[in-house]
């Protein structure tokens, strides 16, 4: 029935839950998992660079807000592939294989194409709990992932 389960984390604290939940169906139908952390370029900052109140229209100031960007962008993939890493063993020490990537791109995009190339079954993923406001501008993740997966998607709240 499942074979590739296909779990989709991010940075906030909940992700440890769709990590577990990811995880326990795994064990259930004894499939095989792949984590993915995807790092958007636009969250915590890249989009000061072209603000003009944020430094994008000084060049030197341009340069130290890209420099500062690169930075924080580096930390978060380090701690990305730390939590991703330690997912990993979890999965190992309950006798579940389990492959790790972390991309970086649009999100519900970047989880789309993994679960193609990874011919995943099915997608657990959870739900950011943005405003109605947020989602209009910004857009949902789970959303476009429910509507674009090449597979079945479980949402976790």
């Amino acid at each position: 029935m499942l074979q590739k389960i296909l779990i989709a984390t991010g940075d906030s604290p909940e992700s440890a839950e769709v990590f577990k939940s990811g995880l326990t169906l795994a064990q259930k139908y004894g499939a095989q998992i792949s984590i993915l952390h995807v790092l958007s370029l636009f969250q915590n900052g890249l989009e000061a660079v072209s603000n003009p109140f944020m430094g994008g229209t000084y060049p030197m100031m341009n340069a130290l807000v890209i420099q500062q960007y690169q930075k924080e962008l580096q930390d978060r993939e380090q701690q990305g592939m730390e939590r991703l890493e330690s997912y990993a063993r979890e999965a190992t020490a309950r006798n579940i294989q389990a492959e790790v990537f972390q991309n970086i791109g649009d999100p519900g995009r970047t989880i789309c194409e993994t679960a193609q190339n990874y011919a995943a079954d099915v997608i657990v993923m959870g739900r950011n709990q943005r405003s109605m406001l947020s989602e209009i501008f910004l857009g949902s993740t789970s959303n476009y992932v429910l509507h674009h997966a090449p597979c079945s998607v479980l949402v976790i709240q």
